[in-house]
């Protein structure tokens, strides 16, 4: 319930307006999930307990993930009693049962993986070989086989293997006690098998930044604030076109845990689409819906300068050169036609006008007689012009905001030979070629 919208889109709404409002998209988004399907849900604090509860009872409770603690800002505001620096991610499974936590990883930082033997075996990094804790089987002496002296692990800890299993590992020359005869020993953790077996390492509730602000940021293990958002928007149009966008760098972190290669991304407040770009750019397939008018201004052209090979974002981290394609299509307006002019009318003359256009070609609401409720000696006549727009509004038919598939044939609906082909192919009709 915001004081006043900071983006162009419907964020004014009341509670519980706002929660009927959520709840219907979430079970939508819960029916086109795949089994194994993963939704994350950006909001701020002001809603984000609310929604949380309401997703409990959509998801199930046991199908929560984690609520992650996002750094969308670095700069510290005097405006408030505590300075706002983080946003909510709320992350659910349709499923979790089905996911294997093991692909359910990030990716490896290949750079980490910087020693190398010589060995046929490939790049390797080094772990410590102690683990927090205390058992006694994995209590024993290790001795440096470069010096000849023995070590037991450090206070509170173990070893990560019993003694039995260590002797394989150093005959495998699978331990390293580095260079000049470090004291502890290194698990030795080579780039290919941890290919083999994961992603690479799990991630934390908390998503935060490592380094300043900056578009032409190399591969790091931050997410990137609305800054670094901002940065690139402006990199892009010349200018700020969308208030504080999210950055490629946290999507491309939540498609990285969530999927594969090919898999299909869907982003229903598609936004400045940034998921759209993101998943461009790391080979998965996407689908996004807007309903507000920059999709036209802002959406689609930001996807072709992805096509070109625009360098922001993730595109270093995922060295994209471009390529690529996408569909834009639009709902066919009928009575979402009208919505749109009575929103737009300025004064009452032009809601006049509109009435009389409705009484000829709108689909009305069967309860209602506009007629009736708009004639000379009504009580519509003395109300101020936004209540005659929302009462206007609601004569309408909403079940017939847009054109049916069913209706496509109608011919007083003029719909061209290659709108409906194109359509027989989206839906892909019994009997035409596709």
């Amino acid at each position: 319930n915001k004081p006043a919208d900071t983006f162009a889109y419907n964020s004014n709404f009341k509670l519980s307006s706002w929660l009927v409002f959520m709840k219907n998209r979430l079970e939508v988004a819960k029916d086109l999930m795949a089994e194994k399907g993963i939704i994350y849900i950006t909001i701020s604090s002001e809603g984000a307990h609310y929604l949380k509860v309401l997703a409990d009872s959509v998801f199930d409770m046991d199908n929560f993930i984690a609520d992650i603690t996002w750094q969308s800002r670095k700069s510290v505001s005097s405006d408030s009693l505590i300075s706002t620096s983080t946003n909510h991610v709320l992350v659910y499974a349709k499923n979790k049962n089905a996911i294997n936590k093991n692909e359910f990883r990030l990716f490896l930082d290949v750079d980490g993986f910087n020693l190398n033997d010589d060995d046929g075996r490939g790049p390797y990094k080094v772990e410590p070989f102690d683990a927090p804790n205390i058992r006694k089987n994995l209590e024993y002496i290790i001795e440096n086989p470069n010096t000849g002296q023995g070590y037991r692990p450090p206070e509170g800890r173990h070893w990560r293997t019993t003694e039995e299993d260590y002797k394989e590992l150093l005959a495998d020359n699978r331990i390293r006690f580095g260079a000049r005869g470090l004291t502890k020993p290194q698990l030795k953790v080579y780039l290919k098998d941890a290919q083999d077996q994961s992603k690479g390492k799990a991630a934390t509730t908390l998503w935060n930044n490592v380094v300043p602000d900056s578009v032409d940021s190399i591969i790091w293990d931050g997410t990137g604030t609305t800054t670094n958002g901002t940065k690139h928007q402006q990199s892009l149009f010349g200018r700020v076109v969308f208030e504080n966008p999210k950055p490629e760098d946290l999507v491309s972190r939540a498609i990285q845990l969530a999927t594969d290669e090919g898999d299909l991304v869907l982003d229903f407040f598609m936004g400045s689409a940034t998921t759209q770009a993101v998943a461009m750019k790391m080979n998965r397939q996407f689908i996004g819906v807007e309903q507000m008018d920059y999709i036209e201004t802002v959406s689609v052209p930001r996807l072709k300068k992805v096509i070109e090979g625009e360098q922001g974002g993730i595109s270093k981290a995922m060295d994209w050169q471009g390529g690529g394609s996408f569909v834009y299509a639009e709902l066919q307006n009928l009575n979402m036609e009208y919505i749109e002019l009575i929103q737009q009318a300025g004064n009452d003359d032009d809601l006049l006008k509109i009435i009389d256009q409705m009484k000829q070609t709108a689909y009305l609401n069967f309860q209602t007689d506009i007629e009736k409720i708009t004639n000379e000696d009504s009580e519509f006549t003395k109300l101020p012009i936004s209540d005659k727009k929302a009462l206007l509004i609601e004569v309408l038919d909403i079940n017939q905001l847009y054109l049916n598939y069913s209706e496509i044939d109608d011919i007083k609906f003029n719909v061209s030979e290659a709108v409906k082909k194109f359509n027989h192919s989206f839906y892909k009709k019994v009997g035409e070629e596709l």
